[in-house]
């Protein structure tokens, strides 16, 4: 059975994923749209896209962390005690 610390520690980790995860985005966000409406596409088409890329590719991480968080979070609630593991498998006996 966890220690009462190490369920703390562990709620941490997942805040810390969802908040940086959903400061991430809202930064993300942000800036696709300041990109895409203030800079233009016109000026330097190569600029855009790396640009946009970017903030696109930001946007994928931001939503990964805040994934792993959630599923950490609902992991820890279904199994309190641990995830189980499978045993591993074994050969059958063949004389």
């Amino acid at each position: 059975m966890k220690t009462e610390k190490e369920i703390k520690k562990e709620r941490q980790a997942i805040y810390f994923d969802c908040i940086c995860g959903g400061s991430i985005s809202i930064i993300s966000i942000t800036a696709i749209i300041i990109r895409s409406f203030e800079v233009g596409v016109f000026e330097n088409y190569l600029t855009y896209a790396l640009g946009l890329g970017f903030w696109i590719f930001m946007l994928g991480v931001a939503l990964l962390l805040i994934y792993v968080g959630i599923h950490t979070y609902y992991l820890e609630k279904k199994y309190p005690e641990g995830v189980p593991v499978k045993k591993p498998i074994k050969t059958p006996f063949v004389p």
